[in-house]
């Protein structure tokens, strides 16, 4: 009862504004697209090309997302993102790794977009990030699958939560954790050797990505 509590109290205590979660969720959607559409082009004759279907998918998914979220009103806090090396795993089981963490927050992140929408009584937007966070906890799943595939043994069953986690109740807290793993938003990290990655755009236009059903919101 207390962590519940002292939870309660940090979120109450600090409440995003829908603007600065649309502006980071457009953010961090296009980082999914720069980081999905490398590892694509990094994928042959690496573990990760036996997924090649899921990441192509994956990177279209994130794509609609990001037009989803600027048709509501979000605007990119950043085009130019910085990924140590380490973050893509040569390909092998590090790069689902980094995956499942980066979907794992995103989730947080959606449920904050939710509550952001729905204290301003906008309900197209917080079923908007309701529908986007469903994706991500597909993708979450689909890359614990591949770990468990690669051979890593003690992942344990790819849908192993009853509810989706809100570990991360505020924009800050994200970026803090995703910064934790070496990435950048417009700077770069002197911590881990990596490089800047422009943001692609569209992976279908680029040959990256694979069309999906259900490209819009509801």
């Amino acid at each position: 009862m207390i962590d519940q509590a002292l939870t309660q109290h940090e979120i109450a205590g600090h409440m995003d504004s829908k603007q600065d979660v649309l502006d980071f969720l457009v953010t961090e959607e296009q980082l999914g697209v720069t980081l999905l559409t490398a590892a694509i082009q990094n994928a042959p004759g690496t573990p990760s090309e036996a997924f090649l279907p899921v990441l192509r998918n994956g990177v279209t998914t994130e794509y609609h997302h990001v037009e989803a979220l600027e048709a509501a009103g979000g605007e990119a806090l950043t085009t130019s993102y910085w990924f140590p090396d380490s973050a893509f795993g040569g390909g092998g089981i590090g790069l689902f790794e980094t995956l499942e963490v980066i979907e794992t927050i995103e989730i947080s992140l959606y449920l904050i977009g939710v509550s952001a929408f729905a204290r301003v009584g906008e309900d197209y937007g917080a079923r908007l990030c309701a529908e986007a966070m469903g994706t991500e906890a597909v993708h979450r799943a689909l890359v614990r699958f591949a770990q468990g595939e690669l051979g890593t043994k003690d992942i344990g069953a790819p849908n192993d939560v009853g509810f989706e986690n809100f570990d991360w109740p505020t924009v800050a807290k994200v970026r803090q954790s995703l910064e934790e793993l070496g990435i950048r938003y417009g700077t770069e990290s002197s911590s881990q050797r990596g490089r800047f990655y422009e943001y692609p755009g569209d992976p279908l236009a680029s040959g990256v990505g694979t069309p999906v059903n259900h490209t819009n919101p509801a």
